[in-house]
């Protein structure tokens, strides 16, 4: 193994701890060490290409411990949470933690056989993506909620979505992703929002306000956001040409990849003409790739 690959081996071993902090009765435990674990696969990728070690072996083992940590541990997770914070009957519990365990368990099949990215998307939602949403969710505001009937509202709201991102691991849905893309509009904000904003939250929440839930609700808030407006940021002609290279065609490079020279013009790029985006240069010579080709980057999250 490798030093990238010891990062990778955290992402693992943070899930593992999880499921321990959960037996030992410590909920709010095992949901940080998912966010560690978290921490440790964002590494691994820039640790990679710093000391150029990228190799096979790396892809495959990020994501057999994304499965590892996103789906088997954070499914005892959701299992906990809704049988002793949400007073769900315990096969009710069980039922709705089954959704991204077996749902990813099913993605980690499907990535063996193909592709579950394209340049600058992902193909249906990736496993840490519903992670740390649902742990977000979990011990958010709305999830604590004291009084009836809005309590008991708010969990079932919770549990459909526990159940409808599960079930979109599967589907064909372009969700925005980081690599090789070049960050424009609203995602630039975004992004940039996500990452100071967060530590600015917990600190705030948990030195001035003695809250640190607050650190939940923003990132519950900014990952909704993401889930629910990031197709915005999805020009038409990349939704087409994703929509082609799933049908068996040729991968065509995005207009919003670094190597491209189309800049956005809007806020919202999906509400562009399509005769707008379809006749900006994209540069001469745009690399196409065959579907079976590398270039697609294997180890993406997923």
């Amino acid at each position: 193994m490798k030093l990238k690959d010891y990062f990778t081996l955290g992402n693992l071993l943070g899930g593992f701890a999880a499921v321990i902090a959960l037996f030992m009765g410590s909920f709010k435990w095992a949901c940080y060490l998912i966010y560690i674990a978290y921490a440790f696969d964002t590494l691994d990728g820039p640790v990679a290409r710093l000391t150029g070690q990228r190799d096979d072996f790396g892809g495959v083992f990020d994501t057999v411990c994304d499965f590892v940590t996103n789906s088997l541990a954070t499914s005892f997770i959701i299992f906990y949470a809704f049988w002793r914070h949400a007073d769900f009957h315990w096969l009710a519990a069980a039922a709705i933690a089954a959704f991204p365990f077996t749902f990813g368990t099913v993605r980690q099949a499907q990535g063996m056989v193909r592709p579950l990215s394209y340049p600058c998307y992902w193909l249906g939602v990736p496993r840490p993506v519903l992670a740390l949403f649902v742990l977000a969710m979990l011990n958010s505001s709305m999830f604590s909620l004291p009084a009836s009937p809005w309590r008991e509202v708010c969990h079932g709201v919770a549990a459909a979505l526990v159940m409808l991102l599960s079930v979109l691991h599967l589907s064909k849905l372009p969700f925005v992703n980081h690599s090789g893309r070049r960050w424009m509009s609203l995602l630039r904000f975004g992004v940039w929002s996500f990452l100071f904003g967060s530590p600015v939250a917990l600190a705030v929440g948990w030195l001035v306000l003695d809250w640190p839930g607050v650190f939940y609700d923003y990132v519950f808030f900014c990952l909704l956001s993401y889930i629910a407006l990031s197709w915005t940021q999805i020009p038409k002609t990349d939704l087409k040409r994703i929509r082609d290279y799933v049908a068996g065609g040729p991968l065509v490079l995005p207009l919003v990849h670094r190597d491209s020279v189309w800049r956005s013009t809007t806020l919202a790029d999906f509400f562009l003409a399509d005769e707008q985006s379809e006749t900006v240069d994209v540069g001469a010579g745009q690399p196409r790739h065959d579907a079976s080709s590398g270039g697609i980057p294997s180890g993406a999250p997923s």
